[in-house]
């Protein structure tokens, strides 16, 4: 019954395709034929969370597992949790609209901090108690993991354990462990985490209990004398094992819409102030060949054309000139665009250049993070001005025409001649390099002391400094090629608050919860009155976790996490900043002594630079698998071809765009070779007869694309139909007739309205006027006018709420059903909404 209610609410809601669930690539499985049912939740929306890396590699490596189902939770926008609240619907996953609380694991990402209310949205909407003393041994595994997940403890009474670390391995680990323990039949919740705890990287909470002392200063003392400290699980290599070659190929506008290619994981620059430069230690390096196996095999299952080198420095990867220029071989011959989102100047080898000159351009982000090179010094950021100069200069140079600067304020030791850097290196970089329409884009957050850094310990500036500051930005960097964009202080408040905070944090979060608090992570949907009002029924002081500077003999909420980073070298480091000192990168000098690398499992893996550019072996050019199918014809090789299809169920709610894009990438995954335009941005040949509107079903359309002249029709069909997603079915494919009578006038419609209805004798007057005028504004801003009455051919009721309608085109505009049932028939926009408009074959 949630199903089919689910499946009537998505025409009420935006961008329905969010909650759809009928992308390529997806897995699904009959739960009942599985032993474990595993939830992989992503607290925000289905744009943000689908979009991430880490999500598609658990999706990938769990589903491998013949006896694991894991299926996809978003957070609902403020629209569709609304209507699930108002229908009683619990909140259902994307593959077979199950139940969240009905399966065994509910893993939830924990990626920000300002994320953290929609947990609470999940867990209220599928009634799971939010505290895990509170769930019984029915209710699910509650188990949290990311970059927030080292400091675990404002979330503590929630989840029930925590992954600290690379998942990859013990994510399966923890599955293989409760399905062993379904099957013993124990059902004791307790006796489950306990072995759990002793899985390397897993953080059971109930088996720490926190005290207070008269400053409020939390402790936690181990039930368990085996069980002191948690460390970080980790991962040795990055192999083609553990990557998702088939990720999912998300709908509704996702942040990242392209193939995203983890070429290095962790980074050994040793900015002071990073988090993820200290957790994801050492680096490693994927190699050349697999990356370049991986995307062969990828570009073939998703269609991509766009590929984003993911790392979180990847100018430093080895062999990063040999590995672009590989990647620009492949593209299935048309790889449009390689995200490099920064490259320092002295990584930049004529080479490099060259290669980057001819790829299209996507962005270009340097993050001096301070204005000042003494600044930069403390906080070890090793990046001269000459630095920033030369890199901004090569970036224009090679065709980019914006430039990201990103600064912090607040930093440690920070003055006002620091903040006054930021305009005069911003302005100076303006005046000298952006001309005509370039611009320099300078973004500046407020710095936010992170647990496991060599800054854990010191203050965040308070809200009323971070605003005097903001503010003499916004006096003082004015330029006609410079915008500035900020975070908003408040929320930098906010986040700083759970990005340190201790258990005592929980009754804040429900509190927020319950206040309304969603979404804290947009700006529009960010209500700090609402925070304010949370802090004050709590008696919860933010600036205890904010602008309290900790002793360095104070207990950190975390210091029972084991990041790998020892608590010596970041007391070193912190000496170290107060004197301006630097600590070199060790991919090129002298270990640091950090602590993370053993030399026996755990070390850096980076691979020999290569002196020559040969990228692909001959192994790979014959591997049947990533071989590359497609090739480069001369324009007299293609003929145009039209495709009849239909497009129904889950389909109709796709937007044009969203279809065109569809097809566009199913071409590419079925190998068909296509006629592109020219220039140097080829886009496909590909045009469609009629443009349907998000929500409206049809069993006839028609797209006319280029294809290979020998391509047998029927083989297009099957090919086709064998890439699309589910409700959309090609049903003819023939070559393309110009001499062809076409019936592209006039369009039949069955209507059935669930709610409402027409009567006869409204029908009857309509049909008898002469003409009803009506006027709105053209797409150009233009108000236009148009007689209804002569673009309806036939108006007949099958039943009370069941319509046929013939449409005919009026003054070459195509007229839409709901123009005629809102204007004339005054029918209510959630009747439009909920009705089912079904374009049908012309009869005869």
């Amino acid at each position: 019954m949630h199903k089919q209610n689910y499946q009537d609410i998505l025409a009420l809601v935006q961008m329905p395709t969010r909650y759809a669930g009928n992308e390529i690539n997806t897995v699904k499985k009959d739960p009942d034929q599985v032993d474990l049912t595993f939830a992989l939740v992503f607290p925000d929306l289905y744009e943000i969370g689908t979009s991430h890396f880490g999500l598609q590699i658990l999706y990938s490596i769990l589903n491998r597992h013949e006896k694991i189902a894991a299926e996809r939770f978003f957070a609902p926008a403020p629209d569709m949790e609304a209507l699930l609240r108002k229908k009683n619907i619990p909140c259902l996953s994307m593959e077979s609209q199950k139940e969240l609380k009905s399966f065994d694991i509910i893993g939830i990402s924990l990626l920000y901090e300002l994320n953290f209310t929609n947990i609470l949205t999940l867990l209220s909407l599928s009634n799971i108690p939010f505290y895990s003393a509170q769930r019984d041994d029915l209710f699910p595994l509650i188990i949290g993991g990311g970059p927030c997940a080292f400091n675990p403890e404002p979330l503590a009474d929630f989840f029930d354990a925590f992954v600290i670390g690379d998942g990859e391995e013990a994510t399966v680990q923890i599955s293989q462990k409760v399905m062993e323990f379904k099957k013993q039949g124990d059902g004791n919740k307790k006796t489950l985490l306990r072995l759990l705890s002793k899985i390397d990287g897993v953080y059971v909470p109930s088996f720490f209990e926190p005290a207070y002392d008269e400053l409020g200063i939390q402790t936690v003392t181990t039930l368990f004398d085996d069980y002191t400290q948690v460390r970080r699980a980790f991962l040795p290599a990055l192999t083609v094992d553990t990557f998702p070659t088939s990720p999912i190929i998300p709908f509704a506008k996702p942040v990242h819409d392209r193939l995203r290619l983890e070429i290095a994981r962790g980074c050994s620059r040793g900015c002071r102030f990073c988090q993820a430069g200290m957790i994801y230690r050492p680096v490693r390096e994927r190699s050349l060949e697999d990356l370049i196996k991986i995307t062969r095999q990828s570009l073939k299952t998703t269609g991509y054309s766009d590929i984003s080198l993911l790392s979180l420095s990847t100018g430093d990867y080895s062999n990063l000139p040999q590995l672009m220029e590989g990647l620009m071989d492949l593209g299935q011959g048309h790889c449009n665009a390689i995200s490099l989102p920064s490259v320092r100047a002295e990584k930049l080898t004529p080479q490099l250049m060259n290669i980057i000159k001819k790829v299209r351009k996507t962005g270009f982000t340097i993050a001096p993070e301070a204005g000042s090179q003494r600044l930069r010094d403390i906080i070890n950021k090793n990046l001269t001005e000459e630095s920033i100069t030369a890199t901004v200069e090569n970036a224009l140079n090679l065709g980019w025409k914006n430039i990201k600067l990103y600064f912090m304020m607040g930093l440690p030791f920070e003055t006002s001649e620091d903040i006054d850097a930021i305009c005069t290196l911003s302005k100076r970089l303006a005046s000298s390099y952006a001309k005509g329409k370039t611009k320099i884009n300078v973004s500046t957050t407020t710095f936010i002391p992170k647990a496991h850094t060599p800054f854990q310990r010191c203050s965040q500036i308070s809200l009323k400094e971070t605003t005097e500051k903001l503010q003499y930005l916004k006096d003082n960097l004015r330029h006609r090629n410079v915008n500035l964009k900020w975070q908003s202080p408040e929320m930098s408040m906010v986040e700083g608050v759970w990005a340190r905070g201790d258990r005592k944090l929980s009754k804040l979060l429900v509190a927020a919860f319950e206040n309304g608090c969603r979404l804290d992570g947009w700006t529009d949907k960010f209500n700090f009155s609402l925070w304010q009002k949370s802090f004050e029924e709590t008696g919860i002081d933010p600036l205890f976790y904010t602008t309290r500077q900790r002793e360095d003999d104070e207990v950190l909420p975390w210091d029972h996490i084991d990041s790998g980073v020892s608590s010596k070298f970041f007391k070193k480091e912190f000496q170290k900043a107060k004197d301006a000192s630097l600590t070199f990168d060790c991919r090129d000098n002298e270990c640091t002594g950090c602590g993370v690398c053993d030399f026996k499992t755990i070390m850096p893996v980076v691979h020999q630079v290569l002196i020559d550019d040969r990228v692909i072996t001959d192994d790979l050019k014959n591997d049947p698998v990533t071989a590359t199918p497609l090739k480069h014809l001369p324009d007299d090789a293609f003929k145009k071809f039209e495709i009849s299809f239909s497009k129904i169920g889950k389909a109709r709610f796709f937007g044009h765009l969203e279809l065109a894009t569809i097809i566009q990438r199913a071409v590419k995954r079925v190998g068909l070779n296509v006629k592109y335009s020219q220039g140097f941005n080829p886009s496909m040949r590909l045009s469609f007869e009629t443009a349907l509107p998000v929500g409206m079903e049809s069993e006839d359309e028609k797209l006319f694309i280029y294809l290979e002249k020998n391509q047998a029709p029927e083989i297009i069909v099957d090919l086709f139909n064998r890439n699309l997603p589910e409700g959309l079915l090609v049903t003819g494919c023939k070559p393309f007739n110009k001499f062809e009578k076409r019936n592209d006038q006039t369009a039949c419609y069955i209507i059935s309205l669930a709610d409402g209805c027409l009567e006869q004798e409204k029908v009857n007057q309509f049909l008898n006027l002469s003409e009803f005028m009506v006027e709105d504004l053209s797409k150009k801003g233009k108000i236009r006018k148009t007689d209804l009455r002569k673009s309806v051919e036939k108006i007949c009721l099958i039943d009370l709420q069941t319509i046929e309608m013939v449409l005919k085109k009026y003054n070459e505009r195509t007229i839409r059903p709901t123009e005629i049932l809102t204007k004339y028939f005054k029918l209510d926009e959630d009747v439009i909404k909920k009705a089912k408009i079904k374009k049908i074959k012309p009869k005869g």
